[in-house]
């Protein structure tokens, strides 16, 4: 008994043989087209142990490091608010002791009030050969408003007798005063001339060397004029008690040839 091929349909056909291209495609798709070995990055891998080592142990020292850092900062922040909390205890309880109200019921009770603008006031102090302009600036006072405005610019001389100043303005007159005397040292340092040895170092020390022979000399021939005059000093002593002992003698012999 023959047996007759199954007829099957196109459908079938043509669905079978889309799913082995589908497999063809995924085998070649996953599929390594060539495994390459690099001989230089496994020597470096393979000798590289100790310094990834070390590597390793110098990031966790620099992670420690500004680890410590960090908690040294919060410790200088954690006692800066301390002593800010401590110094405004202090300062309650010291205004407390006094009887005076604390501060934050004096600005309650004086409300929001607007900073009051400042003035700036200027001062000159002048000297003979320069002049120097201080700008002062202090808070202004609605009290002192309706006074008479002072002059803006005053002339004050530095060389004036001590004058009854704010200390800022000492200040500032002090550092005018060392300004001047500075700028005028310096004038008078650049105004001279400096004379500049044209002589060399041979020539230096043969003029030293001269210098000092005729010094011995001048010293020689004073100590042999003060040597001549001892000399005739004394021979002129000499001389006079030669006398006196002569002229004795004589008057003893008067006497006795009178006798």
């Amino acid at each position: 008994m023959s047996s007759r091929p199954i007829k099957r349909s196109n459908v079938s056909l043509l669905t079978e043989g889309q799913a082995y291209i589908n497999r063809a495609k995924k085998v070649r798709r996953e599929q390594i087209e060539e495994i390459k070995f690099d001989d230089e990055a496994r020597r470096e891998w393979l000798s590289g142990f100790s310094k990834r080592k070390k590597a390793k142990l110098e990031e966790r020292r620099a992670r420690a490091k500004k680890r410590d850092h960090e908690a040294h900062l919060e410790e200088r922040r954690e006692a800066r608010k301390e002593l800010r909390e401590r110094a405004a205890e202090n300062v309650k309880t010291v205004r407390k002791a006094l009887g005076l109200a604390d501060e934050d019921q004096e600005s309650s009770e004086a409300g929001p009030s607007s900073p009051l603008p400042k003035e700036d006031e200027e001062e000159v102090y002048s000297d003979d050969d320069q002049q120097a302009t201080i700008t002062i600036t202090e808070d202004f006072d609605p009290i002192l408003s309706t006074l008479p405005p002072p002059p803006l610019a005053r002339r004050i001389p530095l060389g004036d007798s001590e004058l009854e100043m704010p200390a800022s303005s000492r200040r500032a007159q002090k550092k005018a005063a060392a300004s001047v005397a500075e700028k005028t040292k310096s004038k008078d340092a650049s105004g001279k001339e400096r004379v500049k040895s044209m002589e060399t170092k041979s020539e230096r020390r043969m003029g030293r060397a001269k210098e000092s022979q005729r010094r011995k000399e001048k010293a020689t021939l004073a100590m042999d004029r003060d040597g001549g005059k001892r000399k005739r000093g004394s021979d002129a002593k000499r001389g006079r008690g030669g006398g006196r002992g002569r002229g004795r003698g004589n008057g003893k012999r008067g006497g006795s040839s009178k006798r």
